[in-house]
């Protein structure tokens, strides 16, 4: 028999090694409602200087299963000041053997749509394999230059039902220079170690276990580990600043907008005029903000400083485009020509909450503009000026933000609305033929945050509308017709629609008897079905739902059974329905008061009875039986 060469033997027991070493063994807690488990993922961020970095990063996770597919791709941003200078990735099968390399090559790169102006791009790969589980490995290295504003944030969980077996970040920074940094939901602290490459700053989870998702459960925010770091001072593409707390980032983000509130002398002339008849300030506001919306388009611009920069008003006057840095600063700068005080206002759509004790760039998404005028604050959304004036929509309503002055950087909160205020109240005449055919008219009126989720209807197209109307309709085969939109563009504001339904069978026929829904509304409070709960309950919306159904006997019928009447007052609000007859009609009324709020998960089985009870009242049946 020939023998094997040593060299051959050696080959193929490193081989071995390699396979084994590629699969660690993931501890059994660690795979309990996990869809994906990162292995390891370890991130060096190494500053050079003030404008200079390396962020060197990999990621090592196995996907278990078709849920966790999507834990496996790469996805970075890159712009003018960052770029993928180095990429290598691999994916092995479940006994840790190479299935195949990823080059650099093959991932795509992208731009934003024609629809957005922008210096940002990104890679991505899409990752898949014939089995689970399957392991991804992607090494790569990012260059920033130009200026670091922030250092990039850790986040060693990034989705739920991912565990993670080992997860670290270092920060290797300049000799003499400071930095913050915000660690929210653990207890893990930065530590000075020492690599090979000298001190540095270092943070390390371990053993963190899947989180599944619970219905009216907290937000990924309130639950995952999250590390913010920033430097003290910054120099952010020429320009110096000081990010030590909200007052100095204010003073900087204020220099940003020196000489951008320029208009054309003969625009000033017109300002004048448009505002002529106007007796009070806010009649001033109004008119201009009504110019806003018909002179100016959206359009994403991220271009120059960061994104963080304006687009200067003469740009936006001329162009007659621009985004919500370009037109709150557009709207600001014809204020100041008809001397009305604004302040640029930076503001997050997607967190309610700002750190008071720790400033950073990366916290706000979003600028609007304050006008506090004598008797009244008005906020204004110049992204989307068709807004109604005076109206705080549902994406900042109640959030903290950042007012830009020249005395620095001044947080606030925006007001938020009470939720008796989320209205929805629906009347209907409902009559039924002895054949079952049905015919509805209804009124639909809704405001605030009802109106704000609604009131796009009125740009669609009829039979668009049609069918937004009929999808709230709890009736097959159904038809809408007669469709008529009032929309009432106050601070308050709301929408008034009225239609006619028709279907040809209103409920269900068995015998004799015909069994009707007491309320055609598809209506419904989701019921959480946790046999054991771990998180507090939380209700991100609170509204009130009233639905006043009269509904007309057919010829030749009689009630044979109605839904009993309800009335429930607890900690989450209330809930009545009672069911009528009033000569030849059913009068239904079902009122909905639901309270916005965090409760605690001792009151789990309360509010899952609540629940169950308003569900199946919504769904209740009247049954009329034939004389």
């Amino acid at each position: 028999m020939k023998k094997t060469p040593i060299i051959s033997l050696v080959m193929i027991l490193w081989s071995t090694y390699a396979i084994a070493q590629a699969q660690p063994e993931i501890p059994v807690a660690l795979k309990e409602n996990a869809y994906s488990i990162v292995l390891n993922n370890q991130i060096d961020f190494v500053c050079e200087s003030e404008t200079n970095a390396v962020k060197k990063e990999t990621f090592t996770v196995t996907i278990q299963n078709e849920k966790g597919k999507d834990a496996g791709n790469f996805i970075i941003m890159c712009d003018k000041f960052s770029s993928l200078s180095k990429f290598s990735g691999e994916v092995h099968d479940q006994t840790g053997k190479l299935i195949r390399k990823i080059k650099k090559s093959e991932l795509q790169m992208s731009e934003y749509s024609s629809g957005l102006t922008t210096d940002d791009y990104t890679y991505s790969y899409e990752c898949s394999a014939a089995s689970y589980p399957y392991t991804v490995k992607y090494e790569w290295e990012i260059k920033y230059k130009g200026g670091l504003i922030n250092y990039p944030s850790f986040l060693p969980q990034d989705r739920l039902n991912q565990s993670v077996v080992e997860a670290t970040y270092r920060l290797h920074h300049p000799a003499g220079s400071t930095y913050r940094y915000k660690a929210l939901n653990t207890d893990a602290k930065m530590q000075t170690t020492t690599t090979a490459e000298g001190l540095c700053e270092e943070i390390t989870f371990k053993g963190l276990k899947a989180l599944e998702q619970e219905t009216y459960g907290p937000s990924l925010r309130r639950l995952l580990p999250r590390v913010y770091l920033a430097p003290n001072t910054f120099v952010f593409d020429g320009n110096q600043g000081d990010m030590s707390n909200w007052k100095s980032y204010g003073i900087w983000q204020y220099g940003l907008l020196a000489d951008r509130d320029v208009l054309p002398p003969a625009f000033k002339e017109k300002l004048l005029s448009l505002t002529a008849n106007c007796s009070t300030d806010k009649e001033k506001v109004k008119v201009i903000y009504d110019y806003l919306a018909a002179n100016t388009r959206y359009v994403s611009i991220q271009l120059g400083i960061g994104g963080l920069q304006p687009a200067p008003a003469m740009d936006v006057h001329r162009t007659g485009f621009g985004d919500c840095k370009g037109l709150s600063n557009y709207m600001r700068a014809m204020l100041k020509e008809l001397g009305i005080t604004s302040y640029y206002t930076v503001i997050s759509t997607d967190n309610a909450r700002l750190l008071k004790d720790f400033s950073s760039a990366n916290q706000m998404n979003h600028v609007i503009l304050q006008v506090p005028l004598k008797n009244d604050t008005l906020w204004l959304e110049c992204t989307n000026a068709q807004l109604p004036f005076g109206f705080i929509h549902s994406e900042i309503a109640g959030h903290d933000a950042l007012l830009i002055k020249e005395s620095g950087g001044e947080l606030c909160r925006l007001p938020a609305y009470p939720d008796s205020l989320n209205t929805q109240v629906r009347s209907a005449q409902v009559s039924i033929a002895p054949t079952g055919k049905a015919t509805i008219k209804t009124n639909q009126e809704c405001g605030l945050f009802q109106y704000e989720g609604l009131s796009g209807i009125s740009q669609l197209e009829p039979d668009k509308q049609k069918d937004v109307l009929r999808s709230q309709i709890g009736l097959t085969q159904a038809s809408v017709s007669n469709v008529n939109i009032i929309e009432k563009k106050t601070a308050n504001p709301s929408i008034d629609i009225q239609f006619q339904t028709e279907c040809n069978q209103f409920g269900n026929k068995t015998g004799n008897r015909l069994f009707i829904p007491a309320n055609v509304f598809q209506n419904h409070l989701t019921i959480p079905n946790q046999a054991k709960r771990t998180y507090d309950i939380f209700i991100n919306d609170g509204y009130v739902d009233t639905d006043n159904i009269s509904i007309e006997l057919p010829e030749g019928y009689s009630i044979e059974a109605m839904p009993k009447p309800i009335f429930i007052t607890n900690q989450f609000g209330t809930f009545t329905a009672t069911v009528a007859q009033t000569g030849k009609e059913i009068q239904v009324i079902q009122r909905l008061f639901l309270k916005k709020g965090q409760y605690s998960i001792s009151s789990y089985e309360e509010f899952t009875n609540f629940a169950k009870t308003v569900s199946q009242t919504y769904n209740g049946k009247i049954v009329l039986k034939k004389e």
